[in-house]
């Protein structure tokens, strides 16, 4: 690119192993089953390294269908929009050739709560549910920043159509956020210290 040449493109990739792991049979249409298959998503990049130990996927209720699904790419993408929820939101709304999901009913599968940014993408997106794993303190325990606060979250999405359910699993969401503390993954958003135990029980 020329020195004074601002790019004029964005480049969102997600890793290439994904493309094998996409060609498993979905999941059966059950918000656990479903959060099991993004927990080994989730699990798969941490132990690849890929940074950020986040994923999510986009399901139809009506069917089996996985119309899409991503992990976080932030440091790879030079990018810190790349959100696995948004991200896999991106794609499904591309998948289905509309900038809005509304037309189909469909669910948001995240192995954590949405933070600050993606939570405005998931009021935007056309969605019917959003279900969900460890809770914001969870990530926020290992050292990621989420954003301002937002206490009344939930009733904003359900003011706007969108039922929530979680924290849905919510140890073996631990597990994959403590694991990526081990592997020496990084905190890429906050401060230095920033990291404290976790705790919590399922749900």
């Amino acid at each position: 690119m020329p020195e004074n040449e601002a790019p004029a493109a964005l480049r969102l990739e997600q890793p290439e192993w994904l493309r094998d792991w996409l060609r498993q049979p979905a999941p059966a249409a059950d918000d656990r089953e479903r959060l099991l298959e993004v927990f080994d998503l989730a699990r798969t990049h941490v132990e690849r390294d890929g940074g950020g130990p986040f994923a999510a996927a986009v399901y139809r209720e009506d069917t089996r269908e996985r119309v899409a699904a991503a992990v976080n790419t932030a440091i790879a993408s030079h990018c810190a929009a790349a959100h696995a929820e948004l991200q896999a939101l991106s794609l499904a709304q591309q998948a289905v050739g509309s900038h809005t999901l509304a037309a189909l009913p469909c669910v948001l599968v995240s192995s954590s709560a949405p933070c600050t940014m993606c939570l405005g993408a998931i009021a935007w997106s056309g969605l019917r549910r959003l279900v969900f794993s460890t809770p914001r303190q969870d990530v926020e325990a290992i050292g990621f920043d989420e954003g301002p606060a937002t206490p009344r979250w939930r009733r904003e999405l359900q003011r706007r159509g969108i039922a929530v359910r979680g924290p849905l699993l919510r140890r073996q969401g631990q597990a994959i956020l403590r694991r990526y503390v081990e592997r020496g993954g990084p905190i890429y958003n906050g401060p230095p210290g920033a990291e404290r135990p976790l705790s919590g029980a399922d749900s």
